[in-house]
């Protein structure tokens, strides 16, 4: 039997197929999280978090977020007293929605919270931490890398 031109085009039209069912089958067994699950009413809010990170950026100190033995977030004294200060702290996974952390601030003397390391898996997370003092309400985001 000769291998002709007839013979190319069912070997290409064939491969063609399985390229596309294999790619199928790949995109269907992929998880795919939303960032939340009401995502789009939250979307309609968006100018109430634009107003927050506004608020967020005149402050004269920021909060600062170090990562050694635990997540220790240190937040502005000059606003509020600590116990004035509240809100949540969200820990965002991307790759996985079931490592996400939420937690309400719970600030000590010194204006700190610490989240313990151990409740944290290796890799990204997005903090995010929506918080009020003194009836104003701030929102701050910022990558976290975990070791």
């Amino acid at each position: 039997m000769k291998f002709n031109w007839g013979h190319g085009i069912v070997v290409v039209i064939a491969t063609a197929v399985l390229g596309f069912v294999s790619l199928v089958f790949i995109v269907t067994n992929e998880r795919i999280d939303m960032v939340t699950e009401d995502y789009y009413p939250k979307e309609l809010k968006y100018d109430d978090q634009i107003e927050k990170l506004k608020n967020y950026h005149a402050l004269s100190k920021k909060v600062e977020v170090s990562l050694g033995e635990s997540l220790l977030i240190q937040f502005p004294d000059d606003i509020a007293d600590a116990n004035a200060i509240s809100g949540l702290v969200h820990l965002y996974r991307p790759s996985d929605k079931d490592l996400d952390i939420e937690q309400e601030i719970k600030l000590n003397a010194a204006y700190q919270m610490r989240i313990t390391k151990d409740a944290l898996r290796g890799g990204k997370y997005e903090l995010i931490i929506e918080w009020q003092a003194n009836g104003q309400p701030y929102l701050t985001k910022q990558a976290i890398f975990v070791d």
